[in-house]
């Protein structure tokens, strides 16, 4: 459960609960009408209130955010250690390792990131929560992943991605070399699922926008290292985008067919999160940066 509390200011003096409620804990119109209906979900001195009350000087407004699907939602936990790059109350930041899933899906019910985040949370706060991955990214891909601990911070996540300050830099391997006009750029392609082929994408007029933004650190005569933002979270964006201008991802078994330079695997690391604290608005930037990243 996260709980946030605030007491009124003389400022505050017979304006409507709601609208302190948007004002000064910046709740949405859709988060209030949820929590008011929850038994403790808004309160004025610890009495549960309606939302069209008048708010006094003083007051100590209380909301309570749980999780009422919890049971429905609940993932199998996976005693495990996870390297955690930050925490605090309502995210948690892991360096994700190449060959990992993120969440359960058909094969994977109980071996994944998510099954090690139940099991942490669990062991730490024995309060079984429903596991909230924001942004996953594919088994080959390392880097940073983010889970969200509660309702609020999901929610305030998802509206930071619209507005575009919750975004990730990635570090790509892509065979060849740039010319020099076209070191940086971006890409803007449609992407859609390939016709007949299971989790593979194609470029498509009839598809979904996605933008890429990229910029080339270093090439040898080979290879390229580029740094890619994703302006959109279409599967497989990175890759499909810098096979379409020619430069597929090193050991990318889709896309990656018939290339001069191989890997060991997909060669994306999410190297840097961009977000803002959900409660707090304080910027963060995680990064997760190592050895040998691409090995």
């Amino acid at each position: 459960m996260r709980v946030l509390e605030y007491r009124a200011e003389r400022q505050d003096e017979g304006i409507r609960l709601e609208l302190v409620l948007k004002r000064k804990l910046g709740l949405s119109m859709r988060q209030i009408r949820q929590l008011k209906y929850l038994p403790g979900g808004i309160t004025i001195n610890g009495v549960q209130r309606r939302t069209d009350r008048l708010v006094h000087y003083g007051d100590m407004i209380r909301v309570s955010f749980s999780d009422q699907k919890r049971k429905a939602g609940e993932v199998l936990p996976l005693e495990k250690t996870l390297h955690i790059l930050y925490e605090d109350a309502d995210l948690l930041i892991i360096d994700k390792r190449a060959g990992e899933i993120c969440h359960p899906a058909h094969g994977h019910h109980q071996d994944t990131l998510a099954n090690q985040v139940a099991a942490y949370l669990r062991g730490k706060e024995n309060d079984p929560s429903l596991i909230r991955c924001i942004g996953r990214l594919d088994k080959d891909t390392s880097g940073t992943l983010l889970f969200a601990k509660n309702q609020l911070a999901a929610g305030r996540l998802a509206q930071q991605r619209e507005e575009g300050t919750f975004y990730k830099e990635y570090l790509a391997l892509v065979n060849g070399t740039f010319p020099s006009p076209e070191r940086s750029g971006e890409i803007r392609l449609p992407i859609a699922p390939a016709p007949g082929k299971l989790m593979t994408m194609q470029i498509s007029p009839t598809g979904k926008k996605a933008v890429t933004r990229y910029e080339v650190l270093c090439s040898d005569s080979r290879c390229s290292l580029v740094l890619c933002r994703i302006q959109t979270g279409r599967t497989h964006q990175i890759r499909v985008h810098m096979t379409a201008i020619g430069h597929p991802l090193l050991g990318d078994p889709l896309y990656g067919n018939g290339v001069s330079v191989s890997s060991s695997r997909t060669a994306l690391h999410a190297w840097k999160l961009h977000l803002r604290q959900p409660v707090s608005g304080e910027q963060l930037v995680i990064e997760s940066f190592r050895e040998n990243m691409f090995s």
